[in-house]
Order: structure tokens, then C-alpha cells, then sequence
């Protein structure tokens, strides 16, 4: 198919080519560019699914999803930008309504705000995997409902502290999670024991991947997925493929080393949004005055780092596009593409960070795939990580749970013009360690033009989105604007209570 066949020579906007830490820089000439062609993974049984399971009408289920990726940065996705975006429900307003890994991740698994499922960090006794409570999954719910589940990549944060080791969550009929050899790092600086010499839990037994069976770890991810999609070819399944990339320190695979450089074929200008490394932070939160930026210098290496290693992600659609295509099973499935948070990327003075109140950190790229069942639209609702849970147990026919925050996106899906919610929670409790530790606990509401945020510290933010969508300018107890902010706080104080 096009999607497939295509070389995306793209991105002809000129670009400074950087020094990298890792891998080792090559030597940069003036050559000619070096091609870029996305990289299929295939499984060695491609057979075309059975007749049978071609009319039954449960539809298959692909949830893809992102670490730390910057809301932006889907525009340097070939496949993902010119299929599953171009021919998709693009939704142009997707939150995490805690942006930070574990939180985010235990939400998209339970549906819930995490003041609900209490989850509120990375680690133990604030939140990791110990915190989250899985007997109340959409992987149970789907499981229960006749649908095969599979679960590939990285799970919750402190995973490696479920015993046994390598536990396997509830619902889950196939599980290959990395284990990080209980290696720690903090929240911003990250490690890379998912990309490379890592284990993993295969169905609870511990394998290796180094050495002779060594692999890069999105690869992994991807040769299982389509693996999976040929061997339940006949049977209605739920695949969840949660990618670490581009997570710090943004390892990309051996064959994306050209690009982003001089001699690559893709290219990138450096990052400007109108509040990269904002000037006047006076007023902003204490936190945001006392912060130290780094370097421009370094954002700019990092950026590029992180294009790199999102190739392999997208490597992985295409893969998954081909293997629906050549199983047959491509208008029985629907696919759904998110990050877990977004990121900073020298927006208001921060570095490369998440946990903050800030459109870079909660906002994230939020698309819903299946041409043969949905028209292709852009669509400016207000949809969340917590919405995806209820959305798999409707698509699945799997009945959802009373205390469940999220709203299925199901009936907006199908009409656009369905009835909707007008505003979003956005909250944050400081975290162990990393710029997340400095940020005090705040609740947020978003709503299509406005939003407002309490911290504990007694600090206020609101911003016209309308008219400062880059939060310039905080107008919080401002006289002309106390109406509407009286207005918002009614609307969070109602949310923090759902």
C-alpha cells in the first residue's frame, strides 16, 4: 500500500547538525543526504485472517502510545502524519490530565483522575506500580467480554518492585514488559534500560536481550505487535504497544543516525515557539522565577535527539499498517495513537520536562485511526487520557465500571457533533526528584479558551487561550477578568470533586 511503499524525503527546512553524546558522533561531510525510508517489520506468517472472523462485527484494537513525547513533534512522524493523522479523527485538543508517566499510565489503564486511583508519582509510596490497583483494567473488562489482550513495552514506573518479579498484570493474556534491572534515575534524566542490553517479562519469565540476543527496544516492541497481529488473526483482540522512546536520554536506532544532520534526508529547524526560553517569568509561580535554564545548546541537541528516536515509533505504525493490511484485518481494526504527557522543550524558561500546569507538558497528540469506519476530521474537543479506557470497553462490547471518570469517546466518534464536556482537569502533586519536586500540587482547569490553576502555594495562573495560546501572559486576579475567573473556579472546584 502507499503508506508502505513510500520514501519520505521530506522535511527540506535547513538544519544545524549537532554533536551528540550517544551513540558516538560520526564525521559529517558534505555528501549527498542520506535516503529515509521507513523501516517494515514483518512476521513470518502473514495468512489472511478467517471468513468467519472477518464477519464478526467486534473490532480489533491497537492502542500505540508514546513516552515524553512534545505535542509537536507528530509532524516529523512520516506515516503517523500522513496516514493515521491525514486519514484519521486527528483530535487537536488531547490532555493528560496528570502529565507524568506512572499517573498518565495508570489513568489511560483505569479511566480515572489520579486523585481517584491515587497514583500520584513515579515511585513508592506516592504512586508506581505498587499504588495502581489492576484488578479494574480495560485489559479485565475486554478479557471478560471474549477479546484476547496484549501488552507490549514498558508498563507502570517501579514495575520492577511487583513480586513476583516479573509479574503479570491482570487481564493480560500475552505480556512482554521491560524490566529495568531495578536501575533508577530521576524523573527528568530517565535511563536507558529500555532502549538497549535490557530484560523483559515474557508471560512472567525473565529473558535477556543482550549480548548475542541483543535488540533495540522499539524494535522489540514492534516484531511482537505484528507477531501478535498474525497469530490472533482470528480472533477479536486488544493490542496495547507502549513505545519508552523518545523518553531521555532519546535513543534512536543505528539506522536514524544520518538523519537530522547535514547529511541525512530529514531535517529540522530548531525549536522557536514565541515563549522558548520566556524573557519576563515575573508573572509566573515562584517556582518558574527561581529556576536555573539550561543551556539553549543543549535543548537544541536534545531536540534533535528526540526526532531521531520517534522514527523507530513510526517504524512500528507502518509495520502494524502492514500487517493489518496483509492479514486482511485493516477495516476490522481500530487504531489509537497518544502519548503518555507532553513535554517541554525550552517553553517558559524549563528545560526538557513534564509535570507542569502548561499546554507543552498536558498537551498531547491524541489520533483515532480506522478509515473503513470513520471519516477523516480534525476535531477541537476536549478528550484525555482518561477517556481511552471507556472508549476500548464500549468498542469491545465490556461493560464499564461506576467509578470511571473518563466519557467514551464512542457517540463523538461516530458525530461530531455529539454532545461533549466543556472542560478538563489538569493536577499535580511534586514528585521524589527532577523539576517535578519543585513544582508545588496544583489543579487546573482547561476549557476550549481559558484556563486557570491553583497552586497550594496560594498562586494563581489564567490565560486566554484565544488570544495567548502560548501563556504569555498570566491575567489571574486581574480586575476586567474576575468574572470569568470566578466562572473557572466554580468549574474546578466541581471537577475536583468527580
Amino acid at each position: 500500500m502507499k503508506y508502505i511503499k513510500l520514501i519520505f524525503v521530506i522535511f527540506l527546512l535547513a538544519a544545524c547538525a549537532e554533536t551528540t553524546p550517544t551513540p558516538a558522533p560520526q564525521q559529517e561531510t558534505e555528501s549527498t543526504p542520506t535516503p529515509y525510508e521507513v523501516t517494515i517489520f514483518k512476521a513470518e506468517n502473514q495468512a489472511k485472517a478467517s471468513q468467519s472472523r472477518l464477519d464478526d462485527p467486534r473490532p480489533n484494537i491497537i492502542f500505540i502510545f508514546t513516552d515524553d513525547q512534545p505535542y509537536h513533534t507528530v509532524q516529523f512522524m512520516p506515516t503517523v502524519r500522513d496516514v493515521l493523522m491525514k486519514e484519521g479523527v486527528n483530535f487537536e485538543n488531547g490532555f493528560a490530565t496528570t502529565p507524568l508517566c506512572c499517573p498518565s499510565r495508570a489513568s489511560i489503564l483505569g479511566g480515572e483522575y489520579v486523585h481517584n486511583n491515587e497514583v500520584y508519582t513515579n515511585t513508592w509510596p506516592q504512586g508506581g506500580a505498587r499504588k495502581f490497583d489492576d484488578t479494574s483494567s480495560y485489559a479485565v473488562w475486554l478479557k471478560e467480554a471474549g477479546y484476547q489482550t496484549a501488552y507490549f513495552g514498558k508498563y507502570l514506573n517501579d514495575y520492577d518492585s511487583l513480586e513476583p518479579y516479573g509479574y503479570v498484570a491482570k487481564g493480560w493474556n500475552e505480556w512482554g514488559v521491560f524490566l529495568g534491572k531495578n536501575l533508577h534515575a530521576d524523573d527528568d534524566v530517565g535511563a536507558s534500560q529500555y532502549y538497549r542490553d535490557f530484560s523483559m517479562s515474557e508471560n512472567g519469565n525473565v529473558v535477556e536481550y543482550s549480548g548475542g540476543n541483543a535488540i533495540f527496544g522499539a524494535d522489540l516492541i514492534t516484531q511482537k505487535a505484528v507477531d501478535y497481529i498474525s497469530e490472533k488473526r482470528d480472533e477479536p483482540f486488544m493490542l496495547t504497544m507502549a513505545y519508552y522512546n523518545p523518553h531521555s536520554p532519546y535513543f534512536w536506532a543505528d539506522r536514524h543516525d544520518p538523519q537530522y544532520r547535514r547529511t541525512g534526508a530529514l531535517q529540522a529547524e530548531p525549536y522557536r515557539p514565541p515563549n522558548f526560553m520566556e524573557e519576563d517569568v515575573s508573572d509566573k509561580p515562584q517556582y518558574l522565577q527561581d529556576l536555573n535554564p539550561i543551556s539553549v545548546e543543549k535543548i537544541d541537541i536534545s531536540y534533535k535527539q528526540i526526532l531521531r528516536s520517534i522514527l523507530s515509533v513510526d517504524d512500528g505504525v507502518a509495520s502494524v499498517l502492514n500487517a493489518l493490511d496483509e492479514t486482511g484485518l485493516d477495516e476490522k481494526t481500530i487504531i489509537f495513537f497518544i502519548t503518555d504527557n507532553g513535554l517541554t522543550v525550552g517553553d517558559h524558561r524549563f528545560g526538557l520536562t513534564k509535570n507542569c500546569a502548561y499546554e507543552a507538558c498536558a498537551r498531547i497528540p491524541f489520533i483515532v485511526y480506522s478509515p473503513s469506519i470513520l471519516p477523516a476530521r480534525t476535531d477541537s474537543h476536549l478528550v484525555a487520557n482518561i477517556d481511552l479506557a471507556p472508549t476500548f470497553a464500549e468498542l469491545g462490547g465490556a461493560t464499564t465500571p461506576a467509578n470511571v471518570n473518563g466519557a467514551s469517546l464512542v457517540p463523538l466518534l461516530k458525530d461530531a457533533n455529539a454532545e461533549w464536556r466543556d472542560a478538563i482537569l489538569i493536577e499535580h502533586w511534586p514528585t521524589e526528584d527532577g523539576i517535578g519536586s519543585k513544582i508545588p500540587e496544583f489543579y487546573a482547569v482547561r476549557t476550549a479558551e481559558w484556563k486557570y490553576v491553583e497552586y497550594a502555594t496560594g498562586e494563581k495562573e489564567l490565560y486566554d487561550l484565544k488570544n495567548d495560546p502560548y501563556e504569555l501572559e498570566n491575567i489571574a486576579d486581574q480586575p476586567e477578568y474576575a468574572e470569568i475567573q470566578k466562572e473557572l473556579k466554580l468549574r474546578l472546584d466541581e471537577l475536583k470533586q468527580e
